[in-house]
């Protein structure tokens, strides 16, 4: 069974702090002009010792919650370098300031980092490393339209067990702006359309993609599946599902995984987006079986991104990264697209 790496202190209670103010901020009722915004940048990043340098790019989501406060979850690749991929979710916490003329922004974050770094090992073989840093972070944002926006960003990570870096970020945003006055969750009256208070009702959606083990060699093979999700409350879900995850010689694995989720929905509810984590239990079929022949069970830990697009009332579309945190250094990124059928919460 997996057992998950203990938090240092400092660590620990920066998390908690950084995800309970994530937290309050998707539960706080919304302002007026409430925009959240979705960036996504690119760069390099240099490690501090050994001094080599990488292209990386971070995808982030920032939720404003007070007039100069905010909340973000992004995902930074820091690219590959001689010995290291690494990347990861981080949760920070934002004071922003703006500037004179209300079309620049500053911000200054500081939060945690769930880092997963494939370290390549002489001989060609490799170990998966997981971990958690602080996480400092500055951004400069331009605003030349109410929508769309320009941004630089510059982030220091400082693990305890790894390599420090400092990425180099530039890119373009987008700001999902909400309607005044109109509380999230609302989904009118058709009969796919969650009940008031909810992102989400019911839904069920089968998959099949692309599985990746995070090796040296990023192996591919083919990854399936099935979610059950339902809204919990206004940008709360949990899922169940079932996955398949098969790369010859590698891995095949087929389990289920539980996760509780961060959700909202944008451009009239047509877009959602949604961040998951929880536990994937599997049987190994690539693993020896134990005495008696039998099959391994084991647990690994599950994050997934995901966004939806609703095609109606009833029908939608929905994309999963899932990250899955082995313990026997056979990490994997599951891609799966599926369509998907959804009814309202009663």
């Amino acid at each position: 069974m997996t057992a998950m790496p203990p938090l240092p202190g400092t660590s620990s209670r920066a998390l908690r702090l950084a995800f309970g103010l994530l937290l309050a901020a998707f539960l706080l009722p919304p302002l007026p002009s409430r925009a959240e915004e979705l960036s996504l940048l690119a760069g390099m990043t240099r490690s501090v010792d050994p001094g080599e340098t990488s292209p990386a790019w971070q995808a982030m989501f920032r939720h404003g919650f007070l007039r100069n406060f905010a909340a973000s979850l992004s995902w930074i690749n820091e690219g590959h370098l001689k010995e290291h991929k690494r990347d990861g979710a981080a949760a920070q916490a934002w004071g922003r300031l703006l500037l004179p003329g209300g079309r620049a922004t500053v911000g200054v974050g500081a939060g945690v980092y769930h880092y997963f770094d494939t370290v390549l090992l002489p001989g060609g073989d490799h170990k998966n490393v997981h971990g958690w840093a602080p996480a400092y972070s500055l951004t400069a944002s331009y605003y030349p339209r109410e929508s769309w926006f320009v941004q630089a960003a510059v982030n220091h990570i400082h693990p305890g067990g790894d390599f420090s870096s400092n990425t180099f970020l530039a890119g373009v945003g987008y700001r999902l702006w909400k309607q005044p006055g109109a509380p999230s969750g609302t989904g009118g009256t058709g009969p796919g359309k969650p009940a008031p208070g909810r992102t989400t009702g019911y839904e069920v959606v089968p998959f099949l993609g692309q599985v990746v083990v995070n090796s040296g060699g990023n192996e591919p093979g083919i990854g399936a599946g099935v979610e059950f999700r339902m809204g919990i409350d206004t940008h709360l879900d949990w899922t169940v599902s079932w996955l398949r995850e098969e790369v010859s010689g590698t891995l095949d694995r087929t389990g289920l995984g539980t996760q509780i989720w961060l959700v909202d929905a944008f451009l009239d509810r047509r877009v959602t987006l949604g961040f998951g984590a929880g536990l994937y239990s599997f049987v190994d079929f690539e693993a020896p079986p134990e005495p008696g022949g039998i099959r391994n069970l084991d647990i690994a830990g599950l994050l997934t991104v995901t966004t939806s697009y609703r095609l109606s009332d009833r029908w939608f579309t929905r994309f999963n990264w899932n990250r899955v945190m082995s313990n026997d250094s056979r990490d994997s990124d599951d891609f799966l697209l599926g369509v998907g059928y959804r009814w309202a919460a009663r």
